[in-house]
């Protein structure tokens, strides 16, 4: 039986999820302001509220009710779907967002199609995944992921209806660092132990959501920049326009 409740996974809140929110975000106020934007899966609605007052007008879906309850309770419409077959009509949206999502899909070609559906042609995709196989660990069990992808897996999900403007690693060697020091172990106890009844992980929770926190170890990730060039990270990026 699961040890963590929806909403308290480290994935939701901290400053990994923070930097990468905000990767996202760059690729996005590429279109312009006004633009209709589908976040998905909205999870805590963190990433869509920040689209939305970077002047977006953003919609959510996600498999969890509980999800598109809270992205509406913070003022972001949302509706409970699956990513495989979307209740939206054809071409309706300006652009997509999906962050470390496709990971959890058993058919995640199925999802990159139902996105190029409702994307008009001109729109963008952004979307982030974790990469590399070579980089499976106890986290990856933990957060319930069927895949890592290469760039070239994560090139072919979208190709046939985007042209691929951008698909690159990123997280090298800081986030990695991070990743394997902190959030691992940290993984690992919450795979056994119930959050609720654990004072330490209750603690890391806390600190994680601090803004001085996050953004004094968001100061530290910014130094990954310089290696960007590698074609080698724990995650990837890409983006895309539709043909």
């Amino acid at each position: 039986m699961s040890t963590h409740k929806w909403g308290t996974q480290p994935e939701f809140f901290g400053p990994r999820h923070e930097h990468r929110l905000a990767m996202i975000v760059r690729e996005i106020e590429r279109l312009p302001r006004g633009a209709r934007v589908l976040d998905g899966a909205v999870g805590l609605g963190t990433l869509a509220r920040r689209m939305q007052q970077s002047g977006y007008r953003v919609f959510g879906i996600d498999y969890a009710f509980e999800a598109a309850l809270e992205s509406k309770r913070s003022g972001v419409p949302a509706t409970v779907g699956d990513m495989t077959r979307m209740p939206f009509r054809d071409g309706v949206f300006d652009g997509v967002t999906t962050g470390e999502t496709l990971e959890h899909l058993d058919d995640d070609a199925a999802a990159a199609r139902e996105i190029a559906r409702v994307v008009r042609e001109g729109g963008s995709v952004v979307a982030t995944v974790p990469a590399l196989r070579s980089l499976w660990s106890k986290s990856d069990d933990y957060y319930e992921h069927r895949r890592r992808y290469s760039r070239d897996e994560l090139r072919a999900l979208f190709r046939e209806r985007f042209t691929i403007e951008k698909a690159k690693f990123w997280g090298f060697p800081i986030i990695l660092t991070y990743d394997t020091i902190f959030l691992l172990p940290m993984n690992k106890r919450r795979a056994r132990k119930n959050v609720d009844e654990d004072k330490a992980l209750r603690s890391v929770a806390s600190v994680g959501r601090s803004r001085v926190v996050v953004n004094l170890v968001r100061a530290v990730f910014a130094f990954d920049k310089l290696f960007e060039w590698l074609p080698f990270g724990p995650g990837l990026l890409l983006v895309g326009r539709k043909r």
